[in-house]
């Protein structure tokens, strides 16, 4: 123990602070650590190791006297060389008569307190041996605390254990420390849909991921389909693969143009691939099917406006549906607004002096024979202008996945009004069954279905990954 250098009140040597007035204390003197070290009941391992070679050499048992009988302070038994037991609690005024030869049996209480432990390996009362003059036991030098009372002056009093002082200054138990936990792994969130409820990214990660595969399986499929399915039926079965077989030179390129690009979006689809070189292959099979057959008949100088209008397709649905996913992306509406200026200007320049625009509405107005060519020709300008809502500011998607859609599945709504207005939808059924499945690949001036989907979800996956 030591003095505050304010206060003056009793300190632990370590205590850099004082707990009573808060003093900041001199440093206790550096002392080894291997030689005063204590353990948590006060002892150092040299004095154990003192005490247990002075009880080697004096084996004759240390005076002891015991404590005043709780009961009644007052009695207190004559000191006794050998050792003493204490009163019995319940009648303090009784004590059991002494045994010769310095030995009196403990109390219970004693006898349990005396047992051997996982420390000491000895433990109750020693054997009964002749009575010895007692011999003074030296402590350590250095005392820890008082002897409590009760205990002879020249016994041995155990030492105090000292109390903790925490490196730090003070006084108190400090808590274990506590390991700091390592951050969590950042998990990028999926992609939440515009049907979900919850407020939609911006920058999506791959939306067609799923989507392209489903597409180019399923339209693949009916592109086979309606490729094996009998042209004509009556006088003789004709089919598709008879163009191959039996055509001379050109002849043949349509029919395996559309056989090879229903078979290869299959195949595509099927092979393990990222999305970026599926979406790519997808768009290249879809052009290839629109552009080569027209190419190979040479006649895209005299039929100008079916040229423009498949131009058109490019961009118009590819970008309907990246503006439906991306919904702050400009590129988008710059594709669509491309796309529905290539579809209008057909339309709007004149041919032959005259404009087809102002044609079409005077044949609404007269409302004479070949009104199916009218219908379909306003309402594909129509369709092509409301396109132009992709301009709306986001999150709103501007119904821009419809309006690809509309326009994917147009040619199908132009191919059933006209055999509808001609009025044998029955007798080709019967006799031409492959020529209602012409939507499929399409004609000259035509889109077809399948190569719509092709050119806008495989181009649309392509602009994507380059927006992420």
């Amino acid at each position: 123990m030591k003095k505050c250098a304010s206060c003056s009140k009793d300190l632990p040597e370590a205590a850099l602070h004082c707990v009573f007035c808060g003093a900041k204390q001199a440093p206790a003197p550096a002392v080894p650590a291997s030689s005063v070290a204590k353990t948590a009941f006060g002892y150092s391992a040299n004095e154990v190791m003192q005490q247990l070679g002075q009880q080697g050499q004096q084996p004759q048992q240390p005076s002891y006297q015991p404590p005043p009988a709780r009961g009644n302070p007052g009695s207190q038994p004559p000191p006794v060389g050998g050792y003493q037991p204490p009163p019995a609690r319940g009648n303090p005024g009784s004590q059991p008569p002494p045994v010769a030869g310095g030995y009196q049996p403990p109390s219970p209480q004693h006898a349990a307190a005396n047992a051997a432990t996982m420390f000491v390996p000895g433990g109750g009362p020693p054997a009964q041996q002749p009575y010895s003059p007692p011999q003074q036991y030296n402590p350590p030098q250095q005392q820890y605390g008082n002897p409590s009372p009760g205990y002879g002056g020249g016994g041995y009093s155990p030492p105090a254990p000292a109390p903790y002082s925490p490196p730090g200054g003070g006084m108190g138990i400090p808590s274990p420390q506590q390991p700091t936990p390592a951050p969590l792994p950042t998990v990028q969130q999926p992609y939440l849909g515009a049907n979900t409820g919850v407020a939609r990214s911006s920058r999506p990660i791959e939306p067609w991921k799923d989507a392209l595969k489903l597409m180019m399986f399923v339209w693949g499929g009916v592109g086979l389909v309606a490729f094996v399915t009998p042209v004509l039926t009556d006088p003789a079965m004709v089919f598709n693969w008879d163009a191959i077989i039996d055509g001379e030179g050109k002849q043949k390129i349509p029919a395996l143009v559309w056989a090879g690009v229903a078979l290869l979006s299959i195949v595509f689809a099927a092979i393990p691939m990222m999305s970026l070189p599926r979406g790519a292959l997808a768009a290249v099979l879809g052009i290839a099917g629109i552009f080569v057959p027209v190419v190979v008949a040479g006649d895209i100088g005299d039929h100008w406006q079916i040229l423009i209008q498949m131009i058109g397709t490019l961009f118009l649905v590819p970008g309907l549906l990246v503006r439906h996913e991306y919904t702050e992306s400009l590129l988008a509406r710059v594709l669509v607004t491309i796309g529905v200026v290539c579809t209008l200007l057909p339309y709007l320049v004149p041919e032959g002096g005259q404009i087809p625009l102002v044609l079409l509405i005077k044949a609404l107005i007269e409302a004479g024979s070949g009104m199916e060519i009218v219908i379909i020709g306003l309402a594909h300008i129509v369709l092509a202008v409301l396109c132009l809502l992709v301009w709306m500011p986001g999150p709103a998607t501007a119904g821009a996945k419809i309006f690809a859609w509309a326009v994917i599945l147009f040619p199908v709504a132009q191919f059933l009004l006209l055999v509808l207005a001609r009025g044998d939808i029955g007798e080709m059924i019967s006799k031409a069954p492959g020529t209602l499945l012409i939507w499929v690949v399409g004609v000259p001036g035509m889109v077809g279905v399948l190569y719509s989907v092709l050119i806008g979800y495989g181009g649309a996956t392509v602009i994507g990954k380059q927006l992420e």
